[in-house]
């Protein structure tokens, strides 16, 4: 086994268990300069800063294939130990603005294992003071998450090595844990589900590519979804900073919406109509034109995800664990209602939250009586019924709740299906013509719309009875 210890924490005051917080955060190299003169950095009165002697890591592998920061005397336990290393120095702050949080600025170059320099910014006290923090240096620099420590990382640039997997974040949750608890880790784990999804989406090709896939997009809305419905459940529990997440969210969810509307779209009936009509020249007319709008839809994408939005969005999310707050702080200058909701346990306050959301389902007595509108209302009802009791699965019997939850999809699939028929129809309407063969443009608009509306009677007596059988069931929470 080789001899190894886990990489240099920063000396500070231990604080409470229950607030502390660490966050590992890179700046590119080309905005160092910037960092004394942001006014984040002004705002929070950070001083001190004198420099620590200049320091040498040589990192390697243990038997494991783990990466890990080397003692000197890991240097004699054989050849092929050692591959890489870094040289720089380190400086501390202390921010006079903000109690309790320390900086601590990690600036050096790779020795091996990896290229150029790096900049690395540790913030460390009570989670919402690190969250506060985060949030006012992310105003004015480039920020981004650091991902897995320095030596995971140069190891897999360097030698191939797969990145440790995130550990799991929901463990031993049940119906008794405090609510607090409970939120913190879901948040948590909600949160570093939609990371890995994005970056998944910036490997990912886009449909200029014949490798496109549109799973990413369709992946990343879901965990995005899935985020949004844990944030909206436990708001009550989080800091005022919360607000500012939910519209980075709302901003990402309207960037990646037409790109998977013309995913769809492409995928179904811009397929269907090439493949109906072959002989007839009218879809040739819509097609390029629908090609050109989801080209469009997917560079749209990608320009908010490299811009500030973007950036802003990664530094949200990072520190989104830490703005769940302490039972005490968060009952303080609540009325007399939400105290009582506060002071749930995870299993009551599930069973609270899941039953005010089904009542708008049951409300329902048949589909038929709905305009587009409110079968669209009823859809969205039934998917964030179904967000909840992922939320609170935990909580209660599996099989039950897998059952009602299969149902409750069934009906969501099928009302979906109606609903891709309506967003078909605005999409095949708001293309225009930019030649003058805006006749067949007319024909191939008409075909669309009559291969997407022959589908919906189907669709409809199907979510009728994934209705009925769903309503015939009793729900798992009772």
């Amino acid at each position: 086994m080789i001899a190894g210890e886990p990489a240099r924490q920063p000396r500070r005051r231990q604080p409470d268990a229950a607030t502390a917080a660490r966050l590992d955060l890179l700046l590119p190299p080309d905005a160092v300069r910037r960092l004394r003169r942001a006014p984040g950095f002004r705002a929070l009165g950070l001083h001190g800063g004198r420099a620590s002697a200049r320091f040498v890591e040589l990192w390697g592998l243990n038997a494991a294939g783990e990466a890990m920061v080397l003692r000197p005397g890991a240097l004699s336990c054989g050849e092929g130990v050692v591959f890489g290393g870094m040289i720089g120095r380190r400086r501390r702050y202390v921010s006079r603005n903000v109690p309790g949080v320390a900086l601590e600025i990690t600036a050096g170059a790779f020795v091996a294992g990896g290229t150029g320099r790096f900049f690395c910014l540790t913030l460390a006290g009570p989670a919402l003071a690190v969250a506060a923090a985060a949030r006012a240096l992310a105003e004015d620099l480039p920020l981004a998450l650091l991902p897995a420590p320095l030596p995971a990382l140069a190891a897999h640039r360097a030698l191939g090595v797969a990145l440790p997997p995130p550990p799991d974040p929901i463990t031993g949750l049940d119906a008794a844990t405090p609510l607090a608890l409970a939120a913190r880790q879901i948040l948590a784990a909600r949160g570093a589900n939609l990371r890995a999804h994005l970056a998944a989406l910036a490997r990912a090709p886009g449909p200029a590519s014949a490798a496109h896939d549109p799973e990413p997009v369709h992946q990343t809305r879901v965990a995005l979804r899935r985020l949004r419905a844990a944030i909206a459940v436990f708001a009550p529990l989080c800091a005022p900073l919360l607000v500012e997440l939910r519209q980075s969210l709302r901003d990402f969810s309207h960037s990646l919406t037409p790109a998977r509307e013309w995913d769809v779209f492409m995928a179904g009936i811009g397929r269907d109509l090439a493949l109906a009509f072959p002989d007839d020249p009218a879809p040739s007319q819509l097609l390029p034109l629908a090609i050109r709008r989801w080209h469009e839809a997917y560079a749209a994408l990608g320009a908010w995800r490299a811009g500030e939005g973007g950036r802003r969005l990664d530094v949200m999310l990072a520190i989104l664990p830490l703005l769940v707050m302490p039972p005490n702080d968060v009952a303080a200058g609540r009325d007399a209602t939400d105290s009582d909701t506060i002071a749930l346990s995870f299993g009551e306050f599930a069973r609270e939250r899941l039953e005010r959301r089904a009542r708008k389902l049951r409300r329902v007595t048949t589909l038929a009586e709905l305009g587009p509108d409110q079968r669209h209302r009823l859809r969205l009802d039934a998917k964030r019924l179904r967000y909840l009791g992922e939320i609170f699965a935990p909580c209660f019997p599996p099989r039950r709740m897998a059952r009602f939850l299969r149902r409750l999809a069934a009906l969501q699939e099928w009302l979906g299906t109606i609903n891709d028929a309506t967003t078909t129809t605005r999409l095949v309407r708001g293309l225009t013509p930019d030649h003058a063969r805006a006749d067949d443009l007319a024909v191939a608009q008409g075909m669309a719309l009559g291969l997407a509306a022959a589908g919906v009677p189907r669709a409809l007596r199907k979510a009728e009875r994934a209705r009925e059988r769903l309503q015939a069931l009793k729900p798992f929470w009772q």
